[in-house]
């Protein structure tokens, strides 16, 4: 009889399985920092354009030389006009616009999550409250007098904190991974990675395909305005500087300092047990630890940080300090990782992994504010975009759902959780609550995958000619969702489609499973009768 593997051993056989496939010599790199673009189009913030720029100065030579000298005059004359203009527009905007402050934003962010939850509790609605906030948000933008933009400028800077900390949201359920059943056996192992992998070059290949069969048969959306707008300092290279790390020297430290003095708080006061403190203070010291952690991985060189995610050693790292813990308190392991996420968010019970899960929610609902700022390009593009979201929505969850059953996977909660593997994770968590599956292994799944599309996913693509920057971004975000998009930021053409590829298929597939005709179907599928 074989012995039952732990998630952790899927991790290693997927790498592999798709280094195998890939056929990539160079190992786990992603492909990172490569510019892909296809030969006939390139893409800006608003629009899709075909590659040229602005013909003006080339066809200089078809005048005399006198004449030359008066249209480069002209020229010049109107890059400085329109520089200036630029100029009085940013100064004009600076003057009426006041940026608000982060935290505050964020807490208003947070402050809409916890009406809706409030709202959806009391009529007893079952979908999920943080996706229809984020909805709700969208339209109110689209719909508010002065288009929004007053409100969507309030509540940005909260969503881009939200955003920068949105990956140690979901650590909490790859620490408590050691919680979870096993796997089962060898075979059960390959049967999931072979779903993940699959699943992967499934919905990452028949999104670009369909998108690119789509640009081949619309028409070319250039007009000669957009020609005009091009102009000659936007054309010029501009200065390269290096990116500055992620989270400051001050951060860092201090987070250092917190996790230190907390440490030596919640060893005493857990030895100590009558002091009314313990659970609070651990809860503060496994928090810090976290935040610590996180941030460490998010500094490390970027030759570390493209094989090895700042997720993976957060986690890692949480897990050495919880067990260093555990021996200094004479508590176990598990113990610890129990008391890491109780489920309850009461300031007597609540774990560090609770307060970070309970974040999941706001980080949904700014989704909002990265949808308006793209709201021009998705309308531009619309008929992409809307077949790219149908068929990475309806084709990863049924296909998924056909898949597991086809390969016999013994347990139906590991079934059931791998249906949610290219959504990401604050709405995967949203449908495996929704089906009924472990919400760990769903997380944990979609790690994985994120992880494949980070590290071959452009590669994969290469591999199949795939060129245009629109179905490169709608394939990646649509089959990798957030680590994916990550890995195509060099890619400037292709990553603001993987942006919207990764919020609206996630959106579509929590939509589609909270549908109860179409969670009843999915459910059948997957689980036979």
């Amino acid at each position: 009889m074989m012995k039952a593997l732990h998630p952790s051993s899927l991790v290693v056989v997927i790498l592999q399985l798709v280094s195998l496939l890939s056929g990539i010599s160079d190992g786990f790199q992603p492909r990172i920092g490569s510019h892909h673009h296809d030969c006939r189009t390139t893409t800006t913030s608003s629009s899709i354009r075909p590659i040229g720029g602005d013909n003006k100065n080339h066809n200089l030579r078809h005048y005399p030389p006198q004449q030359q000298q008066q249209q480069q005059l002209k020229l010049r004359s109107g890059a400085v006009l329109h520089q200036s203009r630029q100029s009085a527009d940013t100064s004009s905007s600076s003057k009426t616009t006041t940026t608000t402050n982060p935290v505050i934003a964020a807490s208003g962010l947070i402050a809409l999550d916890v009406l809706f939850r409030r709202v959806f509790q009391l009529l007893a609605i079952s979908f999920p409250s943080s996706l229809a906030g984020c909805g709700m948000l969208f339209a109110t933008f689209l719909l508010a007098p002065g288009g929004g933009s007053n409100l969507h400028a309030a509540l940005s800077p909260g969503a881009a904190l939200l955003a920068k900390w949105l990956p140690v949201f979901f650590v909490p359920s790859l620490i408590t991974l050691p919680l979870a059943d096993s796997l089962g056996s060898f075979a059960e192992v390959l049967k999931v990675a072979a779903v993940m992998v699959g699943g992967f070059y499934f919905t990452l290949l028949t999104t670009a395909w369909t998108v690119v069969g789509i640009r081949k048969l619309l028409p070319s959306k250039k007009t000669a305005a957009a020609v005009e707008e091009e102009t000659p300092a936007k054309q010029q290279a501009q200065p390269t500087t290096p990116p500055p790390k992620p989270f400051s020297d001050a951060l860092n430290n201090g987070l250092r300092l917190t996790t230190l003095a907390s440490a030596i708080a919640a060893i005493i006061t857990t030895n100590n047990n009558k002091s009314p403190f313990s659970s609070l203070l651990t809860c503060v010291f496994m928090l810090s630890t976290t935040l610590m952690n996180f941030v460490f991985g998010a500094r490390l060189p970027k030759s570390f940080t493209k094989i090895v995610h700042p997720l993976v050693t957060c986690t890692s790292l949480t897990w050495v300090v919880a067990y260093a813990f555990a021996k200094a308190t004479g508590a176990t392991f598990l113990s610890v990782l129990k008391s890491y996420r109780t489920k309850s968010m009461s300031l007597a019970t609540s774990g560090a992994g609770d307060l970070l899960i309970f974040l999941l929610g706001p980080a949904v609902v700014s989704l909002a504010c990265q949808m308006y700022d793209r709201r021009k390009l998705m309308r531009e593009n619309l008929a992409e975009v809307g077949a790219a979201v149908g068929v990475s929505a309806f084709g990863g969850i049924f296909g998924t759902a056909a898949a597991v059953r086809a390969l016999d996977l013994a347990s139906p909660y590991l079934r059931l959780s791998l249906l949610s593997r290219n959504i990401t994770s604050p709405l995967a968590m949203a449908i495996a609550s929704i089906l009924g599956a472990d919400t760990s292994f769903a997380v944990t799944i979609v790690v994985i995958t994120g992880l494949i599309g980070a590290n071959f996913g452009a590669s994969i693509l290469d591999k199949f000619g795939i060129t245009d920057a629109v179905a490169r971004g709608l394939g990646i975000g649509a089959a990798a969702h957030g680590l994916g998009t990550a890995a195509l930021v060099n890619e400037e053409d292709a990553f603001p489609f993987a942006a919207i590829a990764m919020a609206l298929t996630a959106s579509a597939a929590t939509v589609i499973v909270s549908i109860p005709v179409f969670k009843r179907i999915i459910l059948q599928l997957a689980l036979g009768a």
